[in-house]
């Protein structure tokens, strides 16, 4: 066999929770075909999404490093692990910056030939190529950890090792890890389980790495008007011997960091999962976390005291307070299986605007997040947003031993205002602005809130800004400023996912508006339970099928901004370059030099207009049979 061959080891695609995008002009976006049969590794940029990292950035991410573990089939794979004749054992590939073209097997600055294998087996990797005795195809796997060594030795921080072989699936024949307390979650990637046939021995194999970790992060935002408002201290329950269910047990202040009570896995005790794979649907071949075995703390702490305790809080939901400061996310482990809502408590201080230092204090106010939005997934980010506003919650009075009010409640509230899950398919970051408006929704013989189809929903959208609050009477049923719509959800989702497809961002979902028997109506009354049927402004629809609906009040409508072409443009440095993915989404690029941009200016875009971002009040319905 020839060994003129051109072998172009891994430039890995990374679809993690980054907040940059990241453009390294100085390696080409256009995949390399293999010349004589060697297998290798590589990406194709028109895949690439926001904030995927590829290159000396990739690179960087992983370390410098990764391990991938490669297997052939003569028949099709199984459970088992007696047709995979392992193809790469493990192997470690390892990036140089400008070593590209020095051997017959780096092309792209990444190299294995020579190296250590992660198992200690081989010593001296060697090039590999393609079988195509091996008609069944070839599966590739890759992990990648700053915390181990190669070989792997007992003192590693990560612990990994590979399942060949699963009584179940083949889906779960990926990793057994241990994650010891001093590992770095932030640092420890799998990619996707990928599947090469026959058909396309000679391509690329592109390998996409997500973060095994989870990201939080949580703000505050107050609208009270007249005052400015500071968190004095949260409250937990010390024992953090089990789940919290109510708040009464959560009478130990605490007052150096933001915290809640939620179930969440322990980090300082080794945590051993299991590392699998989706095995259907749009996320086959995902890799998905087992719930650790190393047992749960039932408290969680973000940030320190200076924070957030003792600052002014900010009066946007837009820009936050946050527990840390920047917003940054803070790494835990995923948990999936999570059924636990996340509770917090709290107390604060008013202090009036008009310079005469009244102050108020509030002290027990609450919020709940529901389990459903705590049920935290490897490589996604979830941001959290509270907002102290007038409404019922807290006291200014009394409260008993465990801190909970006495005295009548009636001001000051803490409410749970967004919750934001910063997935991967598009790293698309969405709040729910709804930071004046509150949502009613009711429906005659509806019992905690569970919606029937064909009986009436009415729905009531109240302006809390106002003094006195008013109702808001849509002028219309539509899409324009002022109006209302309900549509039909393909699928369960959140109302910041609504937000987001409302202003432009791709989501995994399709919104159709009601017509027929089905379509929203301008109401102005409601058939309350007692028999009577006051006057209110609302929007009425029965809805026809068990699902999911969304109502949306217009505020001022989106208006997406438009992009000119840079296919016969200069370089200039000075401007802001975009790319557009398989989505048709416009995403941000740093262009360095002419050089990279004149290489890849046929997929470069300037921004024409910037459009405006649109402002709604939505909520999402469940209807059930």
């Amino acid at each position: 066999m020839k060994k003129k061959i051109l072998f172009a080891a891994l430039t890995a695609i990374m679809a993690v929770g980054c907040t940059s995008d990241e453009f390294v002009g100085d390696n080409s976006p256009n995949p390399v075909e293999a010349a004589d049969g060697a297998i290798f590794f590589g990406f194709n940029l028109k895949n690439a999404t926001r904030a995927d990292l590829y290159g000396s950035s990739a690179a960087a991410k992983l370390g410098n490093k990764f391990v991938v573990y490669g297997t052939k089939h003569a028949s099709a794979e199984d459970k088992s692990a007696s047709n995979d004749a392992v193809v790469f054992n493990n192997f470690q590939v390892k990036w140089t910056a400008s070593t590209a073209g020095t051997t017959a097997s780096n092309t792209s600055d990444w190299e294995y030939v020579g190296l250590q294998a992660y198992d200690a087996t081989p010593t001296s990797q060697a090039i590999k190529y393609w079988d195509h005795s091996a008609s069944a195809g070839h599966t590739f796997y890759a992990f990648s950890s700053t915390d181990i060594s190669y070989p792997k030795a007992t003192a590693d921080k990560v612990q990994v090792t590979k399942v060949t072989a699963d009584e179940t699936s083949l889906y779960n024949k990926g990793y057994s890890v241990t994650v010891k307390p001093a590992a770095t979650l932030n640092n420890l990637f799998f990619a996707d389980r990928v599947e090469v046939p026959e058909a396309n021995y000679g391509k690329t194999v592109s390998l996409t790495f997500r973060n095994l970790g989870a990201k939080v992060r949580f703000g505050f935002y107050e609208t009270i008007p007249g005052y400015s408002v500071k968190i004095d201290r949260f409250y937990i329950d010390n024992a953090n011997s089990a789940a919290v269910t109510n708040f009464a047990v959560m009478n130990d202040a605490v007052t150096d960091g933001f915290y809640a009570s939620i179930q969440n896995v322990k980090k300082s005790v080794d945590q051993t999962i299991n590392v699998t794979y989706y095995d259907a649907g749009s996320v086959i071949n995902r890799p998905k976390v087992s719930n650790p075995t190393g047992g749960y703390d039932y408290n969680i702490k973000i940030g320190t005291g200076t924070g957030l305790l003792n600052t002014t809080l900010a009066t946007s939901s837009s820009s936050p307070t946050w527990a840390v400061a920047g917003g940054d996310y803070t790494p835990v482990f995923p948990f999936e299986g999570n059924t636990n809502p996340l509770l917090v408590k709290l107390d604060f201080t008013l202090t009036s605007d008009d310079g005469n230092g009244d102050e108020i204090h509030v002290r027990g106010a609450r919020a709940i997040v529901p389990a459903t939005y705590v049920q935290w997934k490897g490589n996604f980010a979830y941001t959290y947003i509270f907002k102290i506003s007038d409404k019922t919650n807290g006291t200014t009075g009394e409260v008993d031993s465990n801190g909970d009010p006495t005295d009548p409640e009636g001001l000051m509230p803490i409410t749970f205002d967004a919750v934001v899950v910063d997935v991967t398919e598009e790293l698309q970051e969405t709040i729910t602005t709804v930071a004046s408006n509150s949502i009613t929704t009711y429906a005659e013989g509806a019992v905690v809130n569970e919606y029937k189809k064909a009986k009436p929903i009415y729905i009531a959208v109240t302006n809390n800004s106002a003094t006195p609050s008013t109702v808001i009477t849509p002028s219309g049923i539509g899409t324009a400023a002022g109006n209302a719509q309900v549509y039909k959800l393909s699928a369960a989702t959140t109302e910041a996912s609504v937000l987001a497809k409302l202003n432009g961002a791709p989501q995994p979902f399709t919104m159709t508006a009601t017509t027929g028997g089905e379509k929203a109506e301008i109401e102005t009354t409601v058939p309350l339970v007692d028999g009577t049927k006051p006057e209110i402004a609302n929007v009425k629809f029965t809805p026809a099928d068990a699902g999911y609906y969304a109502y949306v009040y217009t505020t001022t409508a989106y208006v997406a901004p438009t992009y000119s072409s840079e296919s016969t443009g200069t370089y200039d440095s000075g401007k802001t370059y975009y790319m557009k993915n398989a989505s048709e989404t416009y995403y941000v690029v740093s262009v360095p030099n002419a050089a990279a941009f004149n290489d890849n200016k046929a997929k470069l875009y300037t921004r024409a207009t910037t459009g405006t971002v649109g402002v709604y009040d939505v909520k999402v319905i469940k209807v059930v049979e």
